[in-house]
């Protein structure tokens, strides 16, 4: 996955360490990503737990707020 593409993806749990999220092409997401949440307005740091077909479980951090009107999606963070 290129380290700036943004995956559109649906947030389907959020818990105060985690998150489990739906895409239809959860195999190239890297195992660590940037995850957007209209909802919450927030943007986490998310590490893979465990993987199904189209869905991917997560812990996460909040990092900041974003701006309101924006989607769900996803983004690649660069391996350190």
């Amino acid at each position: 996955m290129d380290e700036h593409r943004s995956l559109p993806c649906i947030v389907y749990d959020r818990s105060v360490g985690g998150v489990r999220v739906a895409l239809p092409e959860a195999e190239i997401v890297p195992d660590s990503f940037v995850l957007s949440i209209d909802a919450s307005r927030e943007i986490l740091v998310c590490s893979a737990v465990w993987r199904k077909a189209e869905e991917i479980g997560a812990t996460a951090s909040g990092v900041a707020s974003l701006n309101p009107g924006r989607p769900a999606s996803l983004e690649a963070l660069q391996p350190a």
